[in-house]
């Protein structure tokens, strides 16, 4: 049981440290990114300026990133339980953890973007989304295909690698994010083939009303207010946010339904 998180906690620690090493390294200051408040909608209101430390600008933009800490560690525990009572073999362990871990790291990744506005810190939120929706193709090839470290590690260096768009196009990281979503789609699809279960297909449309609302209320972030002052309060940019959150934690319950369909089927044949 251990051993196993050890191994996921290393994967997700020294892919996200060679991909820190590249963005603080300087050889991606190039990109285009998006820093300082006029890019977000959210205004704190007078009455929490007041009572707010300085450097709290978007108080709901910073406090929803521990939304993925939560669901993450949620998730952790629940497949660490299950692990250790043998209710669910060590690749299919070996996938939730990554892919919750993954969810840890990004929060606090995702809290000093917004705290500090720093364009290498954009950078490095960019950039760390990729492997994330990557990881799902992985996960539903491996459901779909049984485990395949060459394809794990060929479907990684390739999601890294992607974001080397974004040093030649302005939209080079909305195109790379755009192919991963398709990419994560696809894969949750040919898993869901494999083992059709109701409440993976119930899971699997929750994580896409998400994952729209995701996508949609971000670019709608700073129109909303013109359609009403509440969303400079509760802005597009955080309701998005809550949309992730929970897409995550769909995407987890999707997997599940799936780990334990065919955990059954495998056990009959056995």
């Amino acid at each position: 049981m251990a051993p196993i998180f050890i191994r996921a906690l290393m994967t997700v620690t020294i892919s996200t440290a060679v991909i820190c090493f590249l963005v603080f390294d300087g050889g991606f200051d190039r990109v285009h990114t998006e820093t300082g408040l006029k890019h977000y909608a959210e205004r704190a209101s007078p009455i929490l300026k007041t009572v707010l430390p300085k450097w709290l600008k978007m108080p709901l933009n910073t406090l929803v990133n521990f939304g993925y800490i939560v669901v993450g560690s949620y998730w952790l525990a629940v497949i660490f339980y299950r692990n250790g009572q043998e209710n669910i073999r060590e690749v299919d362990a070996y996938t939730f953890y990554v892919f919750n871990i993954m969810a840890c790291f990004y929060g606090p990744i995702q809290m000093m973007r917004i705290v500090m506005d720093k364009h290498r810190l954009a950078i490095l939120d960019q950039w760390v989304t990729l492997p994330f929706f990557m990881w799902v193709y992985i996960w539903g090839k491996c459901i779909s295909n049984n485990w395949s470290n060459l394809r794990a590690f060929i479907a990684t260096a390739i999601s890294m690698s992607s974001y080397t768009l974004a040093l030649y196009y302005d939209t080079g990281f909305e195109i790379a994010l755009g192919l991963h979503i398709v990419l994560a789609i696809v894969g949750a699809f040919f898993s869901y083939q494999k083992y059709p279960v109701i409440e993976a297909k119930k899971s699997f449309i929750y994580a896409m009303l998400c994952c729209t609302s995701f996508v949609v209320l971000k670019l709608l972030d700073l129109h909303l207010p013109n359609i009403h002052p509440f969303f400079l309060r509760v802005s597009g940019h955080f309701l998005s946010k809550i949309g992730d959150v929970l897409q995550i934690h769909y995407t987890n319950k999707f997997f599940m339904a799936l780990t334990c369909e065919k955990t059954a089927k495998q056990k009959k044949l056995n």
